[in-house]
């Protein structure tokens, strides 16, 4: 369908249509999520039989130690405490325990932490977001905990926990939750804490070791054969038969396994394999696919990151992209990175000045984000310096910055360093050329 302009319109209905028309791909695209608990939880048999182990006394109405679980992204660590606790709830008992899952990347402070804990056990009666002082919310919680849970277990789940460690009050808070059934008469707690960082134990205050640190569950990363057999089990559930071509699944799993064998990246890239294929109205999922979504799962986690960024790393990233937008041969050192954000900074008010040791970090982290490169370079008697390089689309670059209010505004200022009737004298001062 054309409009007025002579350009081609987007038809939803006939969209709609067709879609339904189309062939069916998926059966239960929800099985591909990450949060999905399947019946079954390949390669993960040791870790299900230690925590059944420590929580098994709960069906007793004794109290399970608290434990920390540790592995990188995508070993399962969520997922199996998640399987472990609905299999100790199906059991016939007259106890049956409570569950309260915190996302500390989410839920952060000490306050907001006692609060979801409360909401969630009471459901009628909320507390505030914000106002009530720390010591009456903790005691409103005791009694809801003796009183609502009584005789029974709650386990806390504390997932990236290690986030805590890093804020205001974390330390602190950790310590009340580990000392929560000194102050308690029927209730019964435990922690369980979930981190993606192996070494998170060593930063621990010593008054929570003894608590919490001293019984850990490690998650290994899963190699490819294994992702194999997830995959395989997981596309019975999502897809339709023989929808999947032969050497789609091996694919996904061996990419996965380059990216420290991360199921949940495996689980993503099939499942967005999937929908390509539904959306081009395919019969099948091919290698193919898999390439092309591999291609939009990167874009997506760039896009993700970069917006993540705190300001101050957005604007050291604007500095490279204002440099290659107006100069894109230039060879970028790192003091070119410096003097380019100190330029842009001050269009901004209110933006403090970092030191060049701080954007050297920023530095490093963009590069271990695989979002620049940073070589190092002997410069003789000068000295070492870093020659960056952009290793994103400067396209896809711009369309993260374009999306950030504060930093739009100045994408189209060029730097007084390329400017080439200018010369710089001293500490980022340039003058015209005669």
């Amino acid at each position: 369908m054309k409009n007025q302009n002579n350009n081609y319109q987007f038809n939803i209905e006939k969209f709609y249509k067709n879609y339904l028309k189309g062939p069916r791909i998926f059966n239960n695209r929800d099985a591909l999520e990450s949060s999905y608990i399947p019946e079954d939880l390949p390669h993960r048999d040791s870790q299900i039989k230690n925590i059944a182990e420590k929580t098994a006394c709960a069906l007793l109405g004794d109290t399970p130690p608290s434990f920390l679980c540790y592995g990188m992204t995508g070993t399962g660590k969520t997922a199996t405490i998640r399987y472990v606790s609905q299999k100790l709830a199906q059991q016939s008992s007259r106890i049956k325990p409570w569950w309260i899952y915190i996302n500390c990347n989410v839920v952060s402070t000490p306050y907001r932490i006692l609060a979801h804990i409360y909401n969630t056990i009471s459901r009628s009666e909320k507390i505030p977001p914000t106002g009530l002082p720390k010591d009456i919310i903790f005691k409103k919680l005791l009694g809801l905990l003796d009183s609502k849970v009584g005789n029974s277990i709650c386990f806390l789940v504390l997932d990236e926990i290690d986030i805590l460690v890093g804020k205001k009050g974390g330390n602190e808070i950790l310590y009340d939750l580990t000392r929560l059934n000194e102050n308690l008469d029927n209730c019964k707690t435990s922690i369980i804490g979930i981190s993606n960082k192996l070494k998170f134990r060593e930063t621990l205050d010593p008054r929570i070791i003894s608590s919490l640190g001293e019984e850990h569950i490690v998650f290994p990363s899963y190699d490819a054969s294994e992702l194999r057999d997830i995959l395989t089990e997981r596309a019975k559930i999502a897809f339709q038969e023989g929808v999947l071509k032969e050497e789609v699944i091996p694919l996904c799993a061996a990419l996965a396994a380059k990216e420290h064998g991360d199921a949940r990246k495996a689980l993503q890239l099939l499942r967005k394999a999937g929908e390509l294929a539904e959306r081009a109205q395919n019969k099948q999922v091919t290698a193919k696919h898999v390439e092309n979504a591999q291609g939009d799962l990167e874009n997506d986690y760039i896009i993700e990151y970069i917006k993540g960024m705190p300001f101050q790393a957005q604007l050291v990233l604007t500095s490279l992209y204002l440099i290659l937008k107006f100069s894109p041969e230039h060879i970028i050192i790192s003091g070119d990175i410096y003097d380019v954000y100190s330029e842009i900074r001050g269009l901004l008010p209110g933006i403090r000045q970092l030191t060049k040791r701080r954007i050297s970090d920023y530095i490093n982290e963009l590069t271990l984000a695989g979002i620049i490169s940073a070589e190092v370079k002997s410069m003789g008697h000068y000295g070492r310096t870093k020659i960056i390089k952009l290793d994103i689309e400067i396209e896809l670059l711009e369309k993260c910055l374009l999306e950030i209010d504060k930093i739009k505004i100045i994408l189209n200022h060029k730097p007084v360093l390329i400017q080439s009737d200018k010369i710089k004298l001293k500490n980022n001062i340039f003058k015209k050329l005669v």
